[in-house]
């Protein structure tokens, strides 16, 4: 790509084009900056065919020291093509391989790792990498505690966007919830996640129980080791739960449209592709107070981040929501205006911002 100033290559852990997950933002990140610079994909594991618009290769060796030495001669080949930057999405074997091949590494991590621990060589491989190469995060007070957990020692941001366009309601909630055979006054909550206890998937049941005078469902998409015992608690639930599995998110729009309230009563977060999801569909949340997701909260209502854990402060403020048609009523527009600060032009624009050589 001539006339093109920076070559970056991008580490895919995954490329799926019926991903569940945020890794769908990705690829439509990718497609949008190789209009401005020239990007080669390395996607470590594919499970569909590749649409990403740019040069790619997958990786043959799926994991082990193999996986590892054939990504190093890989990056190694494409630094004498000009790629003199690389940018990882989550991946350790990357950023390493990275490092070693002396490449200007831009390494994205966005989450609470200082909660959990790693194995001992991921330990020490994940704490070397924050402090040899760029951390690149979600916002500005996650990266603050990177620093002081990991001793990070240079970092930036990238915000996470939504496509507020392709989440604005169409229709009336009543008339989108008829697809799903809600009719009526019923209320639809809506969980979208990973379903485990790092998510709240086990605080689910529990904190319905605090609306039972509501005439309400739960929808809960998403998939995860936490979904058997999930389904078996909603048995005893007096309002129905309905565990959809994982949704594509190419296919998420309706629900988001439907839901009156999205929960999500996490322990760890990042910056949350979901709340934006929410807010941009008209959805008004609850949501635990954890990460950087007050970052991505419309002011005057930090009432509706709770503390981790407490499932009755959450079965209070879901049933207020749903109680309060004025309040809900200035959340919804205050969220819809809000996503629309957080765009694809902004993330195309902080990202290239990463390979400025000035910076």
């Amino acid at each position: 790509m001539e006339g093109m100033s920076e070559k970056v290559i991008y580490i895919l852990p995954k490329y799926d084009d019926k991903t569940d997950t945020h890794l769908f933002y990705n690829y439509e990140l990718i497609r949008a900056a190789s209009s401005a610079i020239d990007i080669y994909a390395v996607i470590e594991n594919a499970v569909s065919p590749i649409n990403l618009n740019v040069p790619f290769l997958v990786q043959k060796h799926k994991k082990g020291i193999a996986r590892f030495f054939e990504l190093y001669f890989i990056l190694r080949r494409l630094k004498k093509e000009g790629y003199n930057n690389i940018y990882v999405h989550y991946s350790y074997y990357g950023a390493l391989a990275g490092w070693l091949a002396r490449l200007r590494v831009s390494y994205w991590n966005c989450g609470m790792p200082w909660l959990f621990r790693r194995g001992f060589f991921e330990e020490r491989c994940f704490r070397f990498i924050l402090r040899h190469t760029t951390l690149v995060t979600g916002s500005k007070s996650l990266a603050e505690e990177y620093v002081k957990h990991f001793r990070v020692r240079k970092w930036k941001i990238v915000s996470n966007w939504v496509d507020a366009g392709r989440f604005l309601p169409k229709e009336s909630k009543e008339a989108t919830k008829s697809w799903f055979g809600i009719k009526g006054s019923t209320k639809l909550i809506l969980f979208v996640h990973h379903l485990s206890e790092r998510k709240g998937a086990d605080l689910l049941v529990p904190i319905i129980s605090y609306i039972r005078d509501s005439d309400a469902v739960l929808f809960v998409v998403g998939d995860g080791p936490y979904r058997e015992s999930l389904e078996a608690e909603a048995l005893g639930s007096h309002i129905p739960v309905k565990v959809i599995g994982p949704v594509p998110n190419r296919d998420m729009v309706a629900y988001y449209q439907a839901a009156d309230a999205f929960l999500m009563p996490s322990r760890e977060e990042g910056v949350p592709h979901s709340l934006l999801e929410a807010m941009a569909a008209g959805t008004p949340f609850v949501a635990s107070d954890v990460g950087g997701v007050r970052d991505i909260a419309p002011a005057g209502f930090e009432e509706f981040l709770i503390k981790p854990g407490d499932v009755a402060e959450f079965g209070k403020k879901i049933r207020k929501l749903l109680a309060d048609e004025e309040l809900y009523d200035k959340f919804r527009k205050a969220g819809l205006e809000f996503a629309e600060k957080f765009g694809k032009e902004r993330e195309v624009r902080e990202f290239i911002s990463l390979f400025n050589t000035e910076n």
